[in-house]
């Protein structure tokens, strides 16, 4: 792999399947070097009342996870070989090189070049951007959410300063953008004025779970299921203070709830509560990040997934768990009420005795808001990968159609508007066609 910069690197087509099954055996062999086989195991001990060990807390800034990096770090350089760490920063150093070719067929107007960017990352800074766009490369961007923007409270410092850089520079520099929702997409809009890059929307998919025979099961240990990094916006503490509050009412018949997940930002009280509430040790269960194998097991047998989030972009554990049939309790916020329709059920994320009460029930025996829950999970369609891409293709290539003078018309307007906005009056400007 090639490093053009710390934002845009290259990865050689005859190395791409390579590159990408490695990343999914990272990813599903577990992070950081908790196995799926452990991870499973103490599930079951927790499950069955037998009591099982904490998970790593990893997380941001956790000391485990310092202390992890450390020892990585440390092997790999006992083991780096001087020549190959030699080669690897000459590559860095001129990998410029393969893109040359690119640059020069997007300069010609001979061939529409589409840059793709997967995310908005590294775009506050938009030096090697505006290169791209300088050779005549089109821009997209796919974009998850503008939370830092909207709900500073809910990030870590500065990172609504990093995300409003990242944003104005995609509102200047991007051709087109690809929001993951309609509600994601309406948030972002205010954002790109006066520049209106084209926006499209394409669901993010899920996966069909992979699971080899013989893997073990949960079902038959009752137990509900919250998947997310512990952070402030997912309000952990509201089903903390419920699952509290049923230990107190019910003692030992307290159904289980497991917390999929590493450690966030902004969440101090969570965390001092899963750290410190001995009473809730034997009923909720801070697993950790535990690897796709895992996370498939717990979604297919859960009782219902748990989503009480103030504020979400998408929300993929709620159309991951309906995929799965499995009910969903997740907050009535727009963005759920758009993936999941009637398909789970939707309270406020305020509501502490609504939330209570639905859990209680769906914990019974033979539950009939739980069977109801269950049919209309049975009756969803979950977005699948291939929607996805298809509106990405379609989008890329409306995107490669678009002729340099609808370019040059497009920069016109956007010149025109600009001028407008802080009351200048300009003459008009003449943009001609490359040759």
């Amino acid at each position: 792999m090639a490093t053009l910069s710390s934002s845009i690197r290259l990865v050689p087509d005859a190395s791409v399947n390579a590159f990408l099954e490695r990343q999914s055996r990272t990813w599903s062999e577990g992070a950081e070097g908790f196995s799926s086989g452990v991870s499973v195991d103490n599930i079951s001990r927790f499950l069955s009342g037998r009591g099982a060990p904490p998970a790593p807390k990893l997380g941001h800034l956790s000391p485990e996870e310092r202390r992890l990096r450390r020892s990585a770090h440390r092997a790999k350089a006992e083991g780096a070989n001087p020549i190959a760490s030699w080669a690897q920063q000459m590559a860095a150093s001129f990998a410029h090189d393969p893109l040359q070719p690119v640059l020069r067929r997007a300069a010609s107007g001979r061939q529409s070049v589409i840059y793709l960017r997967a995310s908005g990352d590294r775009l506050e800074n938009p030096a090697p951007f505006e290169k791209l766009k300088a050779a005549g490369v089109k821009i997209v961007v796919m974009t998850y959410d503008t939370i830092p923007l909207d709900f500073p409270e809910f990030v870590r410092p500065k990172a609504a300063q990093t995300c409003a850089a990242r944003v104005s520079n995609m509102a200047r520099l991007a051709d087109g953008i690809i929001s993951i929702s309609h509600y994601s997409a309406g948030r972002l809009a205010p954002y790109l004025q006066p520049f209106n890059p084209k926006v499209t929307v394409a669901h993010l998919g899920t996966d069909e779970p992979n699971l080899p025979a013989g893997c073990p099961s949960f079902a038959g240990m009752p137990y509900f299921l919250v998947i997310s990094t512990i952070e402030a916006r997912k309000n952990h503490m509201l089903l903390l203070n419920v699952w509290r509050r049923m230990v107190d009412e019910m003692g030992s018949r307290t159904p289980r709830l497991i917390i999929a997940g590493k450690r966030g930002w902004e969440a101090q009280t969570p965390l001092a509560v899963l750290d410190r509430a001995r009473e809730l040790r034997p009923f909720v269960y801070e697993a950790g990040a535990v690897s796709d194998q895992t996370l498939h097991l717990l979604r297919r047998d859960a009782t219902a997934l748990l989503m009480p989030s103030f504020v979400e972009g998408f929300g993929l554990p709620v159309t991951e768990a309906l995929a799965v049939d499995t009910p969903v309790i997740a907050s009535d916020i727009p963005v759920f009420r758009e993936i999941a329709g009637e398909a789970a059920e939707l309270i406020d994320p305020l509501d502490g005795p609504g939330w209570r009460a639905a859990i209680c029930e769906y914990a019974g025996a033979k539950s009939a808001r739980r069977a109801a829950a269950l049919a209309r999970a049975q009756a969803y369609a979950a977005p699948t990968w291939d929607a996805h891409f298809d509106k990405v293709r379609h989008f890329l290539d409306e995107m490669a159609a678009d002729t340099p003078s609808t370019f040059a018309q497009r920069a016109r307007r956007r010149v025109l508007d600009t001028a407008a906005m802080v009351g200048q009056r300009t003459a008009p400007i003449a943009l001609t066609r490359p040759h």
